[in-house]
């Protein structure tokens, strides 16, 4: 696996399903790896680290294993499927408003960071969200009750945009 590629563990993940990664159209790359879109209109995330891989998966089967696939009305993408020896993640596609990208959650314990930088991060998405971190911190906090502590709240993976509380900036 550490020899392959993203593109080259995308490639092997969807030969196994049946499907086709279009590379040519990347939905999204951050610190944890590279999603693609297939053939079967779904989602492949291929992860770097095998942490956020295995953060990422729980949260999604936490989320099926409760039905839980919308949260305060915002869409969250459904598992179909994953795989351990490629750290890849396959996922419905799903249109703003949403939430996505579990690979920095922490499950069932919150994170231990002092009250400073927990004052400071409150600050910072506050001026992320632009009038809206109070309807996202709600939607984060709604997730703690099923023990998903999320960490990544940022615009890129929680979209406000057609949310029926959200201030619609331009």
């Amino acid at each position: 696996m550490d020899q392959l590629t993203s593109e080259e563990r995308a490639s092997a993940y969807c030969k196994k399903r049946c499907s086709v990664p279009d590379f040519g159209n990347l939905l999204g790359m951050g610190q944890e790896g590279s999603v693609w879109p297939t053939d079967n209109e779904t989602a492949i995330k291929v992860f770097d680290r095998e942490r956020n891989f295995n953060s990422e998966v729980s949260c999604y089967e936490i989320l099926r294993d409760n039905q839980i696939y919308e949260i305060d009305g915002f869409t969250i993408p459904h598992l179909i499927d994953s795989d351990s020896e490629l750290l890849v993640v396959e996922m419905t596609i799903v249109a703003p408003p949403f939430i996505l990208d579990f690979g920095k959650a922490y499950i069932n314990r919150r994170p231990d960071f002092s009250e400073s930088v927990m004052e400071y991060y409150e600050q910072e998405r506050a001026e992320m969200f632009e009038g809206n971190w109070d309807l996202v911190d709600s939607a984060v906090s709604s997730l703690e009750q099923f023990g998903i502590f999320y960490w990544d709240a940022r615009p890129g993976n929680i979209d406000c945009r057609n949310h029926p509380l959200a201030k619609q900036n331009d």
